[in-house]
């Protein structure tokens, strides 16, 4: 089996302006555990996670990159085992 077989074809996405509040409401509106995370310009800039949303929480009024940056800053020093 390929990612392909089990991936979502309709992509959801989410601006990295948005809220972190907007992204969890995304998430459950859709039924989905992720977003890819776009710049204006609409480049992929990251992904957020259910997981992440309830490992780092962050003021309701905080963006999408702020998450992202505090999330980076607290895993700067962790090495990722797959």
């Amino acid at each position: 089996m390929k990612a392909k077989d089990v991936m979502s074809a309709k992509v959801v996405t989410i601006s990295c302006q948005a809220t972190v509040l907007d992204a969890a409401k995304l998430m459950l509106d859709r039924g989905i555990s992720g977003l890819p995370v776009v710049s204006e310009e609409g480049r992929l800039v990251g992904i957020v996670t259910a997981g992440d949303l309830l490992r780092h929480p962050t003021p309701k009024r905080s963006t999408i990159s702020d998450g992202l940056a505090n999330i980076s800053s607290r895993t700067a020093g962790m090495s990722r085992t797959s």
